[in-house]
């Protein structure tokens, strides 16, 4: 998966594979943009308020209280970005906002907008992680309430795209415990839980992640089912006989050891015969790494804000089955382009 500029037709295509051609700017300045006018967009809540119907740019800047002119430019980058659509002297949302951007939508991807602000502020650190070598701490970072907010509710939206289908392609048929590792958003345990009347969860995260998990697992009306563990991976107690562990979106944010480490302590709280559920976006294998565009900005994303990076499906198999862990596959979801899952038994 590439990102990069998408021709319009042959003389586009003609002129895109031209040496001339000043790609440069367009990678630099022309994602920065896009990337800001949609982020504005959610921030003046201007998805939402279209959400019931057309409005012109004078409604919706003052409802925004913003400034018409700013509004009005802000609007006609979205629809030439395909975000709006004009209505006659107004504007409405386009089915890609429709689907994707509307706050009390599911899924939505509204949180995860609002929490890249968080993210460029980070990513703005890269040259000095690349001269220095010192990497900031995210979770460290993250000192005000809604910042964590932000963060659990934007991993939520990433994993509302996937439960529904990861839980139904588990090879588990009645799971009774359930460990989910990193799982402060509590998402996929939410949704198991769903599916399976007499499950049992047990979340380990940290106490800022935890505090939200315990909110939406209050709103689901689970409380009584999923319990939260706070502390770090090392010393916080995980159970035992699990027959379920999920490893979502964590082992990037870890040094080898302490992924190897984590992985023995997964397998030591499983049940004979428990699977491990590791989602992560695997890094291409070494000899295709350069062509793995996604993947190596991954990896670079990772490096500046927890001075890691992504791993290659072999190296955590490796590990795992080091751990113990035996019959590891790999499986794709649809739902998850970008990311793959490793499966496997104790």
């Amino acid at each position: 998966m590439r990102i990069g500029v998408l021709p319009e037709g042959l003389r586009d295509r003609l002129t895109l594979r031209s040496s001339r051609f000043p790609l440069p700017v367009f990678d630099v300045m022309g994602t920065m943009l896009l990337s800001r006018a949609v982020m504005a967009g959610v921030h003046f809540s201007v998805f939402d308020r279209l959400a019931t119907g057309a409005k012109t740019a004078v409604e919706l800047a003052k409802e925004a209280a913003a400034d018409k002119h700013g509004m009005e430019l802000l609007l006609d980058a979205l629809v030439a970005c395909g975000y709006l659509e004009e209505d006659g002297g107004g504007y409405r949302n386009a089915p890609l906002a429709a689907r994707w951007l509307l706050s009390e939508a599911t899924p939505t991807l509204a949180n995860f907008v609002r929490f890249n602000y968080d993210q460029w502020e980070w990513v703005s650190r890269l040259e000095d992680f690349i001269q220095s070598g010192s990497a900031q701490d995210i979770h460290e970072k993250l000192d005000q309430p809604q910042m964590w907010r932000n963060y659990m509710l934007g991993l939520r939206d990433f994993a509302s795209l996937s439960a529904d289908e990861l839980v139904g392609t588990l090879p588990v048929r009645v799971p009774r415990s359930l460990l989910d590792v990193g799982g402060g958003h509590a998402y996929y345990s939410i949704a198991l839980c769903h599916r399976h009347p007499a499950l049992r969860v047990t979340v380990v995260d940290l106490e800022p992640a935890a505090r939200i998990g315990q909110e939406l697992v209050a709103q689901a009306g689970l409380s009584n089912r999923i319990e939260f563990r706070t502390g770090d991976l090392a010393r916080t107690p995980l159970g035992e006989n699990h027959d379920l562990a999920f490893l979502f979106n964590v082992v990037h944010h870890l040094e080898e050891e302490t992924c190897r480490a984590t992985l023995r302590r997964l397998y030591a709280s499983l049940a004979p015969g428990g699977t491990l559920v590791v989602s992560e976006p695997f890094r291409e294998e070494e000899k295709k790494k350069h062509k793995d565009q996604l993947g190596s900005l991954l990896a670079l994303f990772f490096g500046v804000t927890s001075a890691r990076q992504t791993y290659t499906f072999t190296q955590v198999a490796d590990w795992a089955r080091q751990a113990g862990f035996q019959q590891i596959k790999r499986k794709k979801l649809r739902t998850a382009p970008y990311s793959a899952l490793l499966l496997a038994t104790r």
